[in-house]
């Protein structure tokens, strides 16, 4: 039991002297105050839409030469501003490129930029487009970019004959199983609206219930 004992106590003072022998010296803190970075450092937008880059250091804006991995995905002018393009491989819905700042002592950031493909015919805000005709099975895809802080999206499809059929969603064109909005009423007068949408594309699709023509559709966002 003696033998036990002393064992017992001895490793107690052993654990204690290792936990002793730890201090705050130790321990290395990295200092980030004076950091190097891009902003966004990570981002994904439609293509069409453009992005401004931004390159700090501790901080404080510096100056750096742009450049892109891609440029047929994205192009960068002297001041960060970026315009971007895809066109996506078979398959594909997306592109990338990096883009990159480099100060003048060498030292390089880079960020990643994946531009989305975009599908259907362009809207303008508050003008309609007109003259819509089909056949049954047909559908007509539309699109509009949304900015950020919109109150209100509306969608307003009118006249003509037939019977079309309106869907809505954001970032993806609508199914007939997915959508935010489909009023699914007889004729073609049908509207949908968006208090507050998230910014970026939004997709509308025009399903062809019955063979019509003379149709309008009219998308509007509302700072």
């Amino acid at each position: 039991m003696k033998n036990r004992h002393v064992a017992r106590l001895t490793g107690l003072l052993l654990v204690a002297s290792a936990l002793g022998c730890v201090t705050n010296d130790d321990y290395e803190i990295t200092d980030v105050s004076n950091k190097f970075e891009v902003a966004p450092l990570f981002l994904g937008v439609d293509e069409g839409i453009p992005v401004q880059m931004t390159a700090t250091q501790g901080g404080q804006a510096v100056s750096v030469t742009w450049e892109s991995s891609n440029t047929n995905v994205a192009t960068v002018n002297a001041s960060g501003r970026v315009s971007t393009n895809c066109v996506p491989a078979t398959g594909a819905t997306s592109c990338f490129a990096a883009i990159t700042a480099t100060q003048s002592g060498g030292a390089k950031k880079s960020a990643s930029l994946t531009v989305y493909n975009l599908v259907g015919i362009s809207l303008t805000s508050g003008t309609a487009v007109t003259g819509i005709s089909g056949k049954v099975g047909d559908y007509i895809l539309y699109r509009i970019y949304v900015p950020a802080g919109s109150t209100s999206l509306k969608f307003e499809m009118s006249g003509g004959t037939g019977d079309f059929d309106l869907y809505i969603r954001p970032g993806t064109p609508p199914t007939y199983s997915q959508w935010t909005c489909r009023p699914y009423a007889a004729g073609n007068n049908e509207t949908c609206t968006v208090a507050n949408p998230a910014s970026g594309t939004w997709y509308a699709m025009l399903d062809v219930y019955e063979d019509g023509a003379g149709v309008s559709l009219k998308a509007t966002v509302t700072p």
